[in-house]
């Protein structure tokens, strides 16, 4: 249960930190004739944008599952 939480939680910082960025920083537009993403920075921004929001949900999601479970554990004690 423990390594469940850890990794719930590890995957729901960077769930979050992907979600956010859109909010951040703009998309990275190129409009040349090889166009896509030129480094590895912006190929995270733009998927970041595509997924319009779901990765900041399920950030939340997976960072707030764990506490909601060891908050559970501690009533029943």
């Amino acid at each position: 249960m423990k390594t469940f939480a850890t990794c719930s939680l590890l995957l729901g910082i960077i769930f979050t930190f992907i979600g956010v960025l859109p909010f951040i920083f703009s998309y990275p537009f190129n409009n040349g004739p090889h166009s896509g993403p030129s480094n590895v920075w912006e190929l995270i921004l733009m998927i970041s944008h595509d997924g319009k929001g779901w990765y900041l949900i399920i950030g939340v999601t997976l960072f707030l599952f764990p506490n909601f479970l060891v908050f559970k554990r501690k009533n029943l004690n």
